[in-house]
């Protein structure tokens, strides 16, 4: 998954300036993420979730586009997990 080629909708590029989201953390969770779920609205969607930090989980929502790109529709710090179940 290394050569995964990261695409940004306007709103994403707005989200991740304003949250100091690097593109190479976005990578490393949805290569390496803790937890992956499905969108409860729009099966397209899938959530890759990772502890960012001691506190924090980060959230990267998008589709993939193809086998190797990535659509990053929205990613946000996640305060609402606490911890996972098994």
């Amino acid at each position: 998954m290394e050569n995964i080629k990261i695409k940004l909708t306007k709103h994403a590029k707005i989200k991740i300036i304003e949250r100091n989201i690097s593109l190479d953390t976005i990578k490393n969770i949805i290569a390496n993420p803790e937890l992956i779920e499905n969108d409860k609205f729009d099966d397209s969607l899938t959530h890759f979730i990772k502890k960012s930090d001691d506190k924090h989980y980060l959230r990267i929502i998008g589709r993939w586009e193809d086998k190797n790109c990535f659509l990053v529709v929205s990613c946000f710090f996640d305060r609402r997990i606490k911890k996972y179940k098994g």
